[in-house]
């Protein structure tokens, strides 16, 4: 009896440990896919400004801050999140 419940507890920490590491791993995701959307707006943003386009530009100006700043948001989220582990 005691093998069984100490093999189930084993179970149980290998699955939350397995749990960490992926939510780890989707924090970082996170954190690159804003950077990369936001790097990609300000690609967008040079097209715009060569093409004297105001508009465009404002438009991928704005979206290239929003995104900075959900990087931001979440960078210091998670770092939060993991001190407190």
């Amino acid at each position: 009896v005691y093998w069984v419940h100490w093999l189930c507890a084993k179970a149980l920490r290998d699955r939350w440990a397995e749990e960490l590491l992926l939510v780890q791993h989707e924090m970082n995701w996170t954190c690159n896919f804003f950077l990369h959307k936001a790097e990609q707006w300000i690609h967008l943003a040079s097209i715009a400004k060569d093409a004297e386009k105001v508009g465009h530009l404002a438009y991928a100006v704005h979206q290239c801050k929003m995104y900075q700043c959900l990087y931001v948001d979440a960078r210091d989220a998670f770092k939060a999140g993991m001190a407190a582990q």
